[in-house]
């Protein structure tokens, strides 16, 4: 399934990308979006991710490997999966469904569907029981994160999130000014920013998904201070 979630998250980046403006982003633009979204948690060149994605698109036999699970993981959870073992259980459980739909399955294909049938729910089971009894939980509140309880009706609704310690501390919506710092001594970026459901800017203290819609937070840049901050 690498070639899979590699195909995601180019299809996704480059979507993003013509939101922002480009007419017909490349393949090396969207892997530098990418490289850059992957080496928050892990340093990881464009170059290879531009080569896997040639490999996975003009490859025909079979599925690429992506050696490291910290890349997968970045890619994962840019798609809006916990990790890279979510988005494999949750995909796979579709296939199953398409599959089943179809109704055409080999003996042979019978055989490995069963293998992958029970394997899914050992797993669902196992990390099902632990998730939900042991996992902490945190949802919005206006501004930033809170810790809350379990509420399966806020987790259907994509309101509750597992519980990250960086997100209660580090990510918060601010209102910043023409005065405000954006930028560290080194250069590197302190505020993100990206658009609410009712297509409104807000700016946040730290990269990650935009609480409301989900979509990825782009670091802020000059031209957008001038343009919508410093008018």
């Amino acid at each position: 399934m690498h070639s899979e979630l590699l195909l995601r998250a180019f299809e996704k980046v480059r979507g993003e990308l013509v939101e922002e403006g480009f007419a017909s982003p490349s393949d090396s633009r969207c892997a530098q979006e990418l490289s850059a979204i992957v080496s928050k948690t892990f340093s990881y060149g464009e170059r290879s991710l531009r080569d896997f994605y040639n490999e996975a698109r003009n490859s025909s036999e079979g599925d690429i490997n992506i050696p490291q699970p910290q890349v997968l993981s970045a890619l994962a959870k840019y798609l809006g999966y916990e990790n890279y073992k979510d988005f494999l259980v949750k995909n796979t459980i579709v296939e199953l469904k398409e599959i089943k739909a179809d109704g055409k399955v080999s003996k042979k294909n019978k055989l490995v569907l069963l293998v992958i049938a029970i394997s899914l729910i050992t797993i669902i089971g196992f990390f099902g029981y632990h998730y939900f009894n042991q996992q902490r939980w945190m949802e919005w509140d206006e501004t930033h994160y809170v810790e809350a309880s379990f509420d399966s009706e806020k987790l259907r609704e994509g309101n509750l999130k597992a519980y990250k310690a960086e997100r209660i501390v580090d990510f918060k919506k601010i209102t910043p000014a023409c005065a405000s710092k954006f930028f560290n001594d080194d250069g590197s970026v302190r505020v993100w920013y990206g658009k609410n459901k009712e297509g409104t800017l807000e700016y946040f203290t730290s990269y990650g998904l935009h609480p409301q819609t989900g979509k990825t937070l782009r670091p802020i840049t000059r031209y957008m201070i001038g343009k919508y901050i410093c008018k």
